[in-house]
């Protein structure tokens, strides 16, 4: 009876260990989908922190460049016409209504371009 005993103890340890053995391999397994699904979620993150970045420097881009941009155009144009009017105030002596007396004093001829327009002009 002590023998049976102590084979049926036996038996039931290393069923035990069995049973542990698989329960720790499980786990494992159950771990590494845990860890497998947190990465995928941070990556996910990761997209959407990206796309957000990506948007907010679209949205920069839009204002504030081509505000700056269009400001630029905008200076050029009205350096450009100023030009065009001085040339044409010297080639005909007349008086523009409405130009400041700055406005009028200056000399686009210093730069190039005023050359360049007052050629064009004749």
């Amino acid at each position: 009876m002590i023998n049976q005993q102590m084979r049926d103890q036996q038996n039931l340890e290393a069923e035990n260990k069995k049973l542990q053995s698989m329960l720790l391999e499980k786990e494992a397994q159950q771990l590494s989908s845990v860890v497998i699904e947190e990465f995928k979620k941070s990556y996910a993150f990761k997209i959407i922190i990206q796309d957000h970045v990506q948007e907010a420097h679209n949205h920069i881009y839009d204002i504030e460049v081509k505000a700056l941009e269009a400001e630029c155009i905008e200076d050029g144009f009205i350096r450009g016409f100023m030009k065009g009017v001085h040339a044409m105030q010297r080639k005909t002596g007349a008086e523009i209504e409405g130009l400041t007396p700055s406005q009028a004093s200056g000399d686009p001829s210093s730069d190039s371009g005023g050359e360049e327009l007052e050629s064009e002009l004749q």
